[in-house]
């Protein structure tokens, strides 16, 4: 086959301009972004050949042989929804903007109701909460910025050690760097909680004037994320007096009911403290997720809840569902479907829901075990101090250098903060975790 030699010119000329485009293209001038602080180090994680290596940076539930495994009572629940939809051809279509009715009214049931030992009962009986079916915890706390931030604030107080996504998530839904402030939760050297330094902060810096606009302030429900350090229930009633007096707009990530105490409603005392204090001005702003106690990681469910004064005007409620609406729509259109008929399966049925109950506490029950033998190991008291340490996660309060001689010395992986992640510890590996613990904690 002949070619034609201008053929082959043309082809150079238009390479050579095409590169030169290239080079002068606006996208040339993107950097690479860091890494996840906590998946990113997975990959680093998979890469080592160590046969010893230890992942303890994901915030995922595996049982005493490593493996995450489906809860009992969700496993049921799977089987029932699977029946379901083979016995009747159920149609995937898309659901609702803002989710699957059925799911609403159980979750709504669940969290304001029966959680909240029937304190939130006057809400739902007025319709005074919007709900919204989200893509898990992390969905409800981006709808919850847009929003905020398109119509009432864009300023906002997040605790000086958080999880790492909550600032990304802020500063990406409307709340400019220089509006996010950081209030003094936790002391690195002392391993405490700094609720005078807090409140002190809160009441010298947020406005109080009727002219000024409201702060929002992102309070951890339980279980804190990175530090597993809680105020005392003494403590978060003081908290929750100040936050209300300076007429902030709390917003309440709830990612870890029942891996406080092993008991779900027990675990949302915080809800319960916010609504005998009365209602809030400008709203409350719950996200909550059910990845943690309900085992559904990859499945995304969730829900946001925004609780409105009770004497508010009769059109609010719609007023916010037709802002809400518009914000998902352009995000993600609608949520999706399978894992939310799971997690209502579980929620309406009583022999699913008790059983779901038991298979939290036997989660929290391994987690505490975790504690105590790491506690004969290492005689590191705060690991059990359970009136305040809670949760899946262990702050070592090991440093950048310390956490680098895990990874490559033990081929133990951490978080870059020093968070150490109790489910990823078991029989087989404890005393070698322990040990290098230990002599990382001497150097």
């Amino acid at each position: 086959m002949l070619i034609n030699s201008s053929c082959l010119k043309y082809s150079s000329t238009y390479t050579r301009v095409n590169i030169r485009s290239i080079h002068n293209s606006l996208l040339s001038q993107i950097n690479p972004a860091p890494p996840d602080k906590i998946l990113g180090l997975t990959e680093f994680y998979n890469n080592d050949p160590n046969p010893a290596k230890v992942n303890l940076t994901v915030g995922i539930y595996k049982d005493n042989n490593g493996h995450v495994t489906t809860f009992p009572s969700v496993l049921k629940a799977q089987s029932l929804v699977n029946h379901n939809y083979n016995q009747k051809n159920h149609n995937l279509a898309y659901l609702p903007i803002n989710g699957s009715q059925f799911y609403s009214e159980n979750v709504l049931k669940f969290i304001w109701n029966d959680s909240v030992m029937g304190l939130g009962q006057d809400y739902i009986s007025h319709d005074k909460i919007n709900f919204i079916q989200t893509l898990s915890g992390t969905g409800a706390i981006a709808i919850t910025a847009k929003f905020l931030s398109s119509f009432l604030s864009n300023s906002i107080w997040l605790p000086n050690y958080s999880w790492p996504n909550h600032l990304n998530i802020f500063k990406q839904n409307g709340f400019s760097k220089e509006n996010i402030f950081k209030y003094d939760y936790y002391n690195h050297q002392t391993g405490e909680i700094s609720i005078e330094n807090w409140l002190d902060q809160l009441k010298n810096s947020v406005p109080t004037s009727k002219r000024s606009t409201p702060q929002c302030i992102l309070l951890h429900a339980c279980c804190h994320n990175p530090t597993g350090v809680d105020p005392t229930r003494e403590q978060w009633k003081l908290i929750i007096d100040t936050i209300h007096d300076l007429k902030m707009i709390p917003i309440i990530d709830m990612a870890y009911q029942g891996l406080e105490s092993g008991n779900l409603i027990d675990d949302a005392y915080l809800l319960r403290i916010c609504l005998e204090k009365g209602d809030w001005s400008n709203g409350l702003y719950l996200c909550q997720s059910f990845a943690k106690n309900m085992g559904l990681y990859g499945e995304r469910v969730g829900s946001l809840s925004i609780l409105t004064p009770l004497d508010s005007h009769a059109n609010l409620k719609d007023n916010i569902d037709s802002q809400l609406k518009p914000i998902i729509r352009s995000v993600y259109s609608s949520p999706p479907g399978y894992g939310s008929h799971v997690a209502n399966q579980v929620l309406s049925d009583n022999d699913l829901k008790l059983e779901w109950f038991n298979d939290v506490k036997n989660m929290v029950d391994r987690l505490h075990s975790i504690r105590l033998k790491l506690f004969d190991n290492l005689n590191w008291s705060d690991l059990i101090n359970f009136k305040q340490q809670h949760g899946m996660f262990y702050f070592t309060r090991f440093n950048q250098s310390q956490v680098n001689v895990l990874k490559k010395k033990y081929s133990i992986y951490l978080t870059d903060d020093g968070r150490l992640s109790l489910s990823g510890i078991n029989d087989s590996n404890i005393d070698y975790i322990s040990q290098a613990l230990y002599d990382v904690s001497k150097s």
